[in-house]
């Protein structure tokens, strides 16, 4: 089994009306330790191809929703973008709206890695994949809005949008 890290999702309308939504989360906060597991991430560690990563429902690499890239703010790995209108693309949106997928989760190799304390230290690993899944390991709590919601969501999770 592929080791994997779970992070907080958040859902919001697309401007463009182009899709089922935007999907807005952080797959992983560098030097976070997970809150069910004694790991965490070095500052830079993962890499992934240039032409991105496959994100997928619940880690079934039969269900695929959609490829992209993942952004780097700060000390988050970020995830922004339209979600496809497709069925797949409708019925992720639908599951995070309704909050049966809560959280991202990375899928990764380890290449490098370190024990600090009892602590696995992740030094460098390639980010392989990410899915919707029920539940963090990383991340905030996560919240459905809509644009006017922004400053609110801002100030409880402490993050920059």
């Amino acid at each position: 089994m592929r080791p994997e890290l779970r992070c907080a999702i958040e859902w919001r309308q697309d401007e463009s009306r182009q899709s089922p939504g935007r999907l807005t989360g952080t797959l992983l906060t560098y030097e976070k330790r997970a809150t069910d597991r004694p790991e965490r991430f070095a500052a830079g560690a993962l890499h992934w191809p240039n032409d991105g990563i496959i994100l997928n429902l619940s880690h079934d690499r039969k269900q695929p929703v959609m490829r992209f890239a993942p952004e780097v703010r700060g000390m988050g790995v970020i995830v922004d973008v339209a979600l496809p209108d497709t069925s797949r693309g409708r019925d992720a949106a639908t599951m995070v709206k309704d909050g049966t997928l809560r959280g991202l989760s990375v899928e990764f190799v380890a290449e490098r890695e370190d024990r600090v304390a009892g602590l696995r230290e992740v030094r460098r690993a390639r980010l392989t994949g990410a899915a919707l899944v029920d539940d963090a390991s990383y991340g905030n709590a996560v919240e459905v809005r809509q644009r006017d919601g922004d400053a609110l969501l801002q100030w409880l999770l402490g993050g920059d949008w």
